[in-house]
């Protein structure tokens, strides 16, 4: 890599009074008697060029290993030190706000290795965007008729995760200051060796197999991409995406206790809505279910349900809003989206509030119900079978399915 002061001749007069301006408008106060720069314009500070081809991948990232370790020189800021300044007292200042950034950006990647690489037993990538911090070590991914190099994946995968969380944000009609933290881990492995060994670590042991996932104030989710269930990108990013949405869903409103415990119909209910919203039918039993994945009646959850309730042998609400996720049956799973679905429909900008009553004072159903949405369980299985009888379709459909509210928002 080049130094800083043969960077500094290649920008034009022009480009470097453009950089003055977007630093602060104008030359940092100097002392008495010293001179104005021509180099920095007394801001003490000068561009710091980067690979035009990583800038383009970096331009959505707060941090990536991989940018940070390819800069030694600047850990991949966009600004170094003016090197010749002639306003020493203005330099001095910019190399104090250099080096403060460069050691915080320094700690966040030794806490990383420490926190990760260290248990995996490898060096792995980490980036950090607005709301997720994600170790990777897949090498690559097949999408978008293309291939990803692992750096490239990581990215697209930070993108998809950001992507999710407004989409979510967005059909709720919510923002920031709805959500509890609003920061969630992703630790996201090539192997199960691995990811058992930083699993282990970063959600003390909860639950098992492929995934394992802890919910609260430190969520975090840690999977390993098993092939023989999901064998391509849609389907891993399908059920990663049924994953995290737990883990933001719960991160609605206040919380003091995850949805999965009382509330199994709510907290499936609303991950299988998300898979249906973005990719069409479910694939994904998460890692507190028992057993593996089946649909019950075929892939088509929507004429499922439908069928059923035309036939008279849906179950019955009552019973499905007692059981805990981890015991919802294949039928039962088609049903608890089929909630979700109707109370979207009637409006979702309701649920925070009825998400926020079930994780905070952790009210019945019965009472969240009638506090969120002014329904009765008797209003609510009436509205629902009627909302079923003519808002679904019996008809096989494929891919994704996104209903609008009954309002039109």
């Amino acid at each position: 890599m080049r130094s800083s002061e043969r960077r500094v001749r290649r920008f034009s007069p022009y480009l470097l009074l453009v950089f003055a301006l977007a630093a602060g408008g104008r030359a940092a106060a100097q002392e008495k008697g010293e001179d104005l720069c021509g180099d920095c314009h007394s801001t003490g500070k000068v561009p710091h060029t980067h690979d035009p081809a990583l800038l383009g991948l970096e331009k959505d990232a707060i941090y990536c290993s991989f940018f940070m370790d390819a800069d030694s020189d600047a850990l991949g800021m966009d600004w170094v030190v003016c090197p010749n300044c002639r306003t020493p007292s203005v330099q001095a200042r910019a190399r104090s706000e250099f080096q403060l950034e460069y050691q915080q950006r320094q700690r966040w990647l030794e806490e990383r290795r420490a926190e990760v690489d260290q248990h995996a037993g490898e060096k792995v990538l980490h980036i950090k965007t607005r709301h997720f911090v994600i170790a990777w070590d897949i090498p690559k991914v097949k999408a978008d008729r293309r291939v990803y190099d692992m750096h490239e994946a990581m990215h697209l995968y930070a993108r998809r995760m950001e992507d999710l969380y407004r989409e979510i944000q967005q059909v709720h009609g919510i923002g920031e200051t709805a959500m509890h933290t609003g920061v969630y881990h992703l630790y996201l492995f090539e192997t199960q060796k691995v990811a058992e060994r930083v699993g282990a670590y970063a959600v003390n042991g909860a639950g098992g197999g492929a995934t394992k996932s802890l919910i609260g104030p430190n969520s975090a989710h840690v999977r390993w991409w098993r092939k023989e269930d999901l064998p391509d990108d849609e389907h891993f990013h399908q059920a990663l995406a049924h994953s995290v949405s737990h883990l933001i869903h719960n991160d609605i409103d206040q919380f003091d206790e995850w949805l999965a415990v009382r509330y199994g119909w709510a907290y499936e209910g609303l991950a299988h809505y998300i898979e249906i919203r973005l990719f069409g039918p479910p694939i994904t039993w998460c890692h507190r279910e028992t057993g593996g994945f089946e649909h019950w009646k075929g892939k088509d959850w929507e004429a499922n349900v439908k069928k059923a309730v035309l036939a008279g042998t849906q179950p019955a609400f009552q019973d499905v809003i007692t059981k805990a996720s981890d015991v919802l049956t294949p039928m039962e799973h088609q049903f608890s989206w089929s909630y979700i679905d109707y109370l979207m429909w009637l409006d979702p900008k309701k649920m925070p509030r009825l998400l926020g009553l079930m994780k905070g004072p952790q009210l019945p159903v019965r009472d969240a119900l009638q506090q969120a949405y002014g329904l009765t369980i008797g209003q609510f299985v009436d509205g629902w079978e009627e909302f079923v009888r003519t808002e679904y379709t019996s008809k096989p459909t494929k891919g994704p399915r996104p209903r609008p509210p009954r309002s039109g928002g």
